[in-house]
């Protein structure tokens, strides 16, 4: 199963973040099966799959106003020791080092990043062909 590649493509809306967050669950678990993990599957599982939902609903919720949705698509990369999953969309470019949210004042929303920073092991953005693409990794407990 390493080095191999699952892409899913689904329309910019948030009625498919339910979708992303489901596969990216899955996803975790095949890869979880293929290596030898000492502890901790469900920590991973449900870490990588809320960082692809938080992901998925950004780009869908940022994304311009528009009848038809712009595809977001998310790839999943097997590697040997960890799951790399990467969420591209044409929204307008975001800065990933956003503000963190003033907590202390409870705002609505901002928790995305935040969150995705302190579940995934990487993280990283780049924009290229006015596209976005965020890129996250995690690594298991491995025996």
């Amino acid at each position: 199963m390493n080095d191999s590649t699952i892409t899913l493509s689904l329309p910019g809306s948030i009625r498919f973040s339910r979708l992303a967050s489901l596969t990216a669950s899955k996803t975790a678990e095949l890869f979880l099966s293929s290596v030898k993990v000492s502890k901790g599957t469900d920590d991973f599982r449900h870490a990588f799959e809320l960082s692809v939902s938080e992901a998925f609903t950004n780009a869908a919720r940022y994304a311009l106003p528009s009848p038809h949705p712009q595809p977001v698509t998310i790839s999943f990369r097997f590697e040997e020791k960890q799951l790399t999953v990467s969420v591209t969309d044409s929204n307008p470019a975001f800065n990933l080092e956003s503000p963190v949210p003033d907590i202390e004042n409870y705002p609505e929303g901002g928790y995305g990043l935040l969150l995705i920073r302190s579940l995934m092991d990487t993280v990283s953005c780049r924009r290229e062909n006015n596209t976005n693409t965020i890129t996250m990794s995690k690594q298991p407990e491995i025996l």
